[in-house]
């Protein structure tokens, strides 16, 4: 009988104890969500002193710790895809500057050593007429050439198809590749991509994306701008000083004038750093 008790009381001390803890944690989200809506408000407020307005429906991005990642130049991927649109016969010369330039009957593909590729080729079918049948003959081409992606997404506008995938779970901005239908039976590939894994060669906690921080020096520097839609954390591709590709930690914001890239670490504006 006594045993029982005491099981009656520490079962009521378990639900109190419990009870607390979920209070606690929900004032801890109403507190963080007022701490959110307050700062978004502050950021409106000195976005409008700019001479900027933040869309209606901006939400700000979780601020996120990214490292700066390295990725190889693969020429076994890129030789693999040139044959896969020209043919295995496609004869391959190796420019000094690391340029390697694949040709054929079909056409040719051009791979630079900064991760560009421009190629153009027979199709060898009928062409699209519609921007949906371009999208259907993208991805079989894409699937087909080798630079089908996981998480990937392809887009159309008219003739012209475009295609992104992520690396390392995060969005790469200028990783795309584009494809232009001319009508006639042939295709144009261009844009910059990059395959393989990507690994981390610098020891550290990464780089730290803040996105208040990023909105505001944007808000200071970008022109021509009077409205900001929304951004997202992603990477960009450079080239390091041993012609290596790096995966560096950049936001992407898109404004009623276009879409603009800021370094996580300058907080400067892509195209305005040099």
């Amino acid at each position: 009988m006594q045993w029982d008790k005491v099981k009656n009381v520490l079962i009521v001390i378990l639900l109190a104890v419990n009870l607390f803890l979920i209070g606690n944690f929900g004032v801890k989200l109403w507190q963080d969500y007022q701490r959110g809506e307050e700062l978004v408000a502050d950021l409106r407020t000195l976005t409008q002193e700019y001479g900027m307005q933040l869309d209606d429906a901006f939400q700000l991005p979780k601020d996120k710790v990214l490292p700066t990642l390295s990725i190889d130049r693969s020429r076994a991927d890129e030789e693999a895809v040139a044959q896969a649109m020209l043919g295995e016969t496609a004869e391959r010369t190796e420019q000094e500057d690391g340029t390697v330039l694949f040709e054929s009957d079909a056409g040719r593909v051009e791979w630079h050593a900064d991760g560009t590729v421009e190629a153009e080729c027979t199709i060898g079918r009928e062409a699209p007429d519609d921007a949906s049948s371009a999208l259907r003959l993208a991805r079989q081409l894409l699937s087909g050439w080798g630079l089908e992606v996981e998480h990937g997404s392809t887009q159309a506008d008219g003739m012209t198809v475009a295609m992104t995938g992520t690396v390392a779970g995060q969005p790469v901005h200028d990783r795309v590749l584009t494809l232009r239908f001319d009508g006639d039976g042939n295709v144009a590939l261009s844009g910059l991509w990059s395959f393989g894994t990507p690994y981390t060669t610098v020891q550290g906690s990464g780089v730290s994306c803040n996105a208040a921080d990023a909105l505001l020096e944007f808000a200071a520097r970008a022109q021509d701008v009077k409205r900001i839609d929304s951004m997202t954390v992603g990477y960009r591709i450079e080239v390091d000083s041993n012609r290596r590709l790096q995966l560096t930690p950049t936001w992407k914001i898109e404004t009623d004038s276009g879409e603009y890239l800021v370094d996580c670490a300058k907080k400067t504006i892509v195209d305005q750093e040099n």
